[in-house]
């Protein structure tokens, strides 16, 4: 694994940002080795959304982690490292396999929150 990431996850809480405006709070962790696996573009497994009232294929990827990572549905990962360095995904499901060497989960692309901006 020779990216790096950072692991972000909504507190619930809130906090003021430089503007003066109320934003959702994260909590983080940082530099953890990852790494982003896919296939090629018309062989990449993919998941129906449903955006503005229509149906669209998003592709999937995987993230790659330590076995031990703590990852939850819904953590945001941001490659800090390597070759998709400002790339934000989020996880879509954080189910741990048993005896695996490294922590596997589906991912799909997304855009930075505005808060982290």
């Amino acid at each position: 694994m020779l990216s790096t990431a950072t692991v972000r996850r909504k507190t619930g809480a809130t906090t003021t940002n430089p503007d003066g405006f109320e934003v959702p709070a994260w909590s983080s962790a940082t530099d953890l080795p990852c790494r982003i696996a896919g296939m090629a573009r018309s062989q990449s497994p993919s998941r129906t959304v449903n955006i503005g009232g229509a149906e669209v294929q998003v592709a999937t990827r995987t993230a790659h982690f330590p076995h031990d990572t703590v990852l939850r549905d819904g953590d945001l990962i941001e490659i800090t490292a390597g070759e998709l360095v400002g790339s934000v995904w989020r996880v879509i499901e954080s189910d741990a396999a048993d005896q695996q060497t490294a922590r596997r989960v589906p991912v799909i692309a997304v855009e930075h929150p505005e808060e982290w901006l």
